[in-house]
């Protein structure tokens, strides 16, 4: 069972140095690790590695991955990208037939150079401005773009409006539902002449329709935050009736949840009126409940259509809105 290495005459004569440095740093890690491991382990291993390089030349379904059942945990090996994308694109196969697709937010349909842009952005990371200070002023101006579309106030002070593109809706209404928890934190602290330690012990509330979308799910179990379900009736096409947020506002609400096109059937919850009402809750209790206007599904459509009210920042208590 002595092993021995025999170089075939003349095998390396007419290669080239680096190609002999290489053959011969091979032959060397072979010997090691007989040394170390056996022969016999060093030839399985070494099977497994050629069978790894066939499996490379072949097709998906030619190949011993096809066989795989699942993904049990990170293989010994690397696929191939072909094969990496064959797996993915089986598993997508179980997936609804993303055109049949009306209630999850995301696009169906799209152009090539749709396609190609957004592959330009997995290499960008807009966190880092320092790297990527073009993407950023796009970015801003996007932002700028959309807030002139919803007709907000020009900035005071001058410069960028405040808002901010997010990864989906649910960053999108979980970074609104920050912005107006903290304000009312900072107004129910004053009120009631609390510590900063005492008032970070005050649970909120928010009244929302029932017709909310799964993203305000995470704002209530991860950000303390309690909702208060406004339930809408068939006779008002889903949508919910302005009066009835009256019974749930008190001074512990941090904001009323506008939906701009639920996506049950679309409809629009009455936000003009729900911004008349919450104005009179407010000069009548001393409080400052702002809206916040979830337009997931409305968002890049209400403002191009004919005898909508006003429904975004041209309403007094509207401080906060989101689209995707």
């Amino acid at each position: 069972d002595n092993y021995s290495y025999k170089k075939p005459a003349d095998s390396m004569s007419g290669s080239p140095p680096h190609k002999k440095r290489h053959r011969e740093s091979i032959r060397e890690s072979v010997e090691e690790s007989v040394k170390n491991v056996g022969r016999d382990v060093v030839i399985a291993q070494l099977q497994l590695e050629l069978d790894h390089l066939k499996d490379e030349q072949e097709t998906y379904y030619s190949s011993s991955e096809c066989a795989i059942d699942g993904f049990k945990g990170i293989p010994d090996h690397g696929f191939p990208a072909g094969h990496v994308k064959e797996r993915i694109i089986q598993n997508h196969e179980l997936d609804n037939r993303p055109r049949l697709n009306t209630s999850s937010y995301v696009n169906v349909v799209s152009e090539p150079e749709e396609r190609e842009v957004a592959l330009m952005g997995l290499e960008v990371n807009l966190a880092d401005a320092s790297v990527y200070p073009a993407s950023v002023e796009l970015h801003d101006k996007v932002v700028n773009m959309i807030a002139e579309l919803w007709n907000c106030p020009p900035p005071a002070q001058g410069g960028n409006f405040s808002g901010s593109g997010t990864v989906g809706s649910t960053e999108a209404c979980l970074l609104a539902g920050l912005a107006h928890k903290f304000r009312w934190r900072q107004w129910y602290q004053t009120k009631h002449g609390l510590t900063h330690e005492q008032v970070m012990g005050v649970v909120p509330n928010i009244v929302i329709s029932t017709c909310y979308q799964a993203a305000w799910e995470k704002l209530f179990r991860y950000f303390d935050v309690i909702p208060k379900f406004v339930v809408p009736t068939l006779a008002n096409k889903m949508a919910i009736d302005a009066n009835m947020i009256r019974d749930f506002v008190d001074d512990k609400t941090m904001a009323v949840v506008g939906i701009l096109g639920n996506h049950y059937n679309g409809a629009y919850d009455p936000i003009w009126d729900m911004d008349k009402v919450v104005s009179e809750i407010n000069a009548e209790k001393g409080y400052q409940v702002g809206i916040h206007v979830d337009g997931a599904s409305g968002g890049f459509i209400a403002p191009f259509q004919d005898n909508v009210p006003a429904f975004d920042f041209r309403l007094t208590n509207v401080l906060s809105m989101s689209a995707s």
